[in-house]
């Protein structure tokens, strides 16, 4: 299935149910009181959508022009205040500390340990924060079929040049933990 495709869907309820669903996420994201958030890979854009009441700037990044033109007509229609730009989160277009936080969710899992390494650089590089979600091994479903579902302790092996800050276990099926979040910082 395709990026463009997958997110092409319109706004609607399912959209409230999905924000509600990450919910302990955009709390801790909330907390921070950033004024500038950058997201990281736009997908149907409904949590940069619903934290665009909240913070003053929200920009949101995908390499796909027509993930973006579908994240901007949900914007729309949702009354958001998100600001879309074309980009490669390999190399982001703004200058170091441009963004007081970045986030992503249901990004991470579509690469490689190496890859996740630059990304995470890349994002602390125009952010002091980085907070991304990204499901378990005990995740239902593999929606793209490239994701990788890895535990807790695979997820702190990948981050262990990283200052890991916190980290939690949110979405529980059968008591078994369906997300995981993660706040990572600069070094001070």
């Amino acid at each position: 299935m395709k990026w463009e495709k997958y997110y092409s869907r319109p706004a609607s309820e399912s959209y409230i149910k999905d924000t509600e669903n990450h919910k302990p996420f955009l709390l801790r994201i909330i907390r921070e009181e950033s004024k500038s958030l950058l997201e990281v890979g736009t997908g149907t854009a409904n949590l940069s959508i619903f934290l665009s009441f909240r913070c003053n700037e929200v920009t949101s990044i995908d390499n796909n022009r027509k993930v973006l033109w579908n994240a901007a007509l949900n914007n729309r229609s949702l009354n958001g205040k998100v600001k879309f730009e074309i980009a490669d989160a390999i190399s982001l277009p703004f200058e170091d500390d441009s963004f007081d936080s970045c986030f992503s969710q249901g990004f991470f899992e579509h690469f490689d340990d190496k890859s996740i390494q630059g990304l995470l650089k890349e994002q602390l590089r125009v952010a002091p924060m980085v907070f991304f979600s990204v499901p378990t091994a005990w995740y239902p479903v593999k929606e793209f079929g490239d994701e990788r579902l890895m535990e807790r302790e695979d997820w702190l092996h990948i981050l262990s040049g990283f200052k890991v800050e916190k980290f939690e276990y949110y979405r529980f099926m059968n008591s078994k933990p369906l997300e995981i979040y993660f706040k990572l910082s600069k070094e001070v």
